[in-house]
């Protein structure tokens, strides 16, 4: 099994590093273990694959693309699932569904995680891994699944462990199936990704190609449903339905753990290292052929990913601490080169996660940790909550009324925050050790929310209904009363 060296054992590694070995098929890895610690009431043993039926009493996974499978990518369709880190294949932080307006707290308690990961959502269930041991140890970073509506635990399952490996990170949740990796560590370790079954957690497939990616670079999914990975100095189109790759191209991410990508339409994005700083670069979607690049950013290092409006606006956030080059970047595509529409000054930030509202509105950290609403022709700020400084790693979502959801990223001071699309404060709570485990909004509007320790946590309003059409024909309401039990 082929490893990356690693430059440095934690952290960030920046871009010095090695080329990248052969790939290696994950065949040689040990099976899944399925866990059931103290407490633990549903989880599944067994082998099962991911063919096998659903339990009694459960709905089948899908294993078709449906009209649901599309909803967010490429900014069309309805998105009421939160897929990947970012929400959309554009990463744009939007959900379709109306999240909570108060905080009308669902369920809340979960298994104990020492920190906080990104959830997916994907219809009624809720992904999570829950991490008890730092390091590299085989049984101490679970892949969770949760009842989205009642919060019941539904499996949890370790994934193939070798040594070496580090902590499981989940990259994606679609059409039956939820995707994870033990690779990272600031690309210091290659892994493959797994596929395993939303039903029971078995394994369906593991990559033929290892990635390096891990939680913090997130990963976006094609209209198929193909995986596109961000590594340090490869960007891959990994096929949802047996994990080999489609294809693979060369890039040079900045600093590791930062090098997710967006999709749009027929292209991908990622943010790359260039000589004076950084560049956009354009991907073609079916063939991974690299077309061309933005205008050179000034910089240094760079911590966050592109992000793509509904119109195709490809936006960056390119910060290092510097006030002369911390700038959020508009750009145009225009089918043949990148036109820089706006750049405006913004906050240093890592990690984050960016939203745009439902009329195209940018939501940003303006200098000084300002929380703004910029218009989206022009970069200009049409309304401001107030400095708060203690955003340096945050993400954000939006719902369809514009409502903004926000985690500042923190630790001993992490917090969500929800704000009006005018940016007046709604609500906001205490979520120690937050980290990127929040937000994540699914079907009739549930926010979930991640902490340490036992604190999981779904908020929903009571009456709270779908916004998105649960079937193809378009024709649910979430209103049952109409309902008729005769045969057409």
């Amino acid at each position: 099994m082929s490893r990356r060296v690693a430059l440095l054992s934690v952290g960030f590694v920046l871009v010095l590093a090695l080329s990248p070995t052969g790939p290696s098929a994950a065949g040689d890895r040990p099976g899944p273990s399925v866990v059931a610690p103290a407490g633990t009431t549903g989880v599944r043993l067994g082998g099962a694959s991911s063919d096998a039926g659903p339990a009694p009493g459960e709905p089948p996974a899908p294993v078709a693309p449906s009209p649901e499978a599309a909803r967010g990518a490429g900014g069309t369709g309805c998105n009421d699932a939160w897929r990947h880190a970012g929400g959309t294949p554009g990463r744009d932080g939007r959900s379709d569904e109306l999240g909570p307006a108060t905080a009308e707290l669902l369920w809340s308690g979960g298994r104990p995680s020492i920190i906080a990961w990104q959830p997916v959502v994907d219809g009624e269930r809720v992904f999570m891994v829950r991490q008890t041991a730092f390091g590299s140890v085989p049984d101490g970073s679970p892949v969770v699944a949760m009842d989205l509506a009642s919060g019941a635990e539904l499996w949890a399952v370790h994934i193939p462990y070798e040594s070496g490996d580090w902590t499981t990170w989940i990259a994606a949740a679609d059409r039956g199936k939820v995707y994870a990796s033990r690779a990272g560590n600031g690309s210091s370790v290659s892994a493959p990704l797994y596929a395993l079954s939303q039903v029971d957690g078995a394994v369906a497939w593991g990559s033929a190609d290892e990635v390096d990616a891990g939680g913090y670079d997130g990963v976006v999914l094609a209209p198929d449903g193909d995986l596109l990975v961000g590594n340090f100095t490869r960007l891959l189109r990994i096929r949802a339905a047996d994990g080999t790759t489609a294809w693979g191209a060369d890039r040079v991410c900045s600093v590791s753990s930062s090098c997710g990508a967006a999709t749009f339409g027929d292209a991908v994005y990622v943010a790359d290292a260039a000589p004076g700083g950084h560049v956009l670069v354009r991907f073609d979607l079916a063939t991974g052929a690299r077309q061309y690049e933005s205008p050179v950013m000034t910089g240094f290092t760079l911590q966050n990913t592109p992000f793509v409006g509904a119109d195709g606006t490809v936006y960056l956030v390119r910060t290092q601490n510097n006030v002369a080059t911390d700038y959020l970047y508009a750009f145009e595509d225009t089918g043949t080169g990148f036109v820089e529409r706006w750049h405006v000054a913004a906050a240093w930030t890592t990690f984050s996660e960016s939203a745009l509202g439902p009329d195209g509105a940018v939501y940003a950290f303006a200098s000084g940790y300002e929380l703004v609403r910029l218009d989206p022709a022009t970069g200009v700020p049409t309304a401001t909550a107030g400095l708060l400084p203690d955003c340096a790693s945050p993400r954000m979502a939006t719902d369809g009324d514009g409502r903004l959801y926000l985690g500042n990223g923190g630790f001993a001071a992490g917090r969500l925050r929800v704000f009006d699309a005018a940016l007046q404060p709604l609500w906001d709570v205490a979520v120690p050790n937050l980290n990127i485990g929040a937000p994540a909004i699914g079907r009739r509007g549930t926010l979930v929310v991640c902490g340490i320790g036992t604190d999981v946590r779904a908020y929903r309003a009571p009456d709270a209904l779908p916004a998105c059409a649960l079937f193809a024909d378009g024709f649910e309401t979430g209103d049952t009363s109409r309902w008729s039990g005769a045969t057409p």
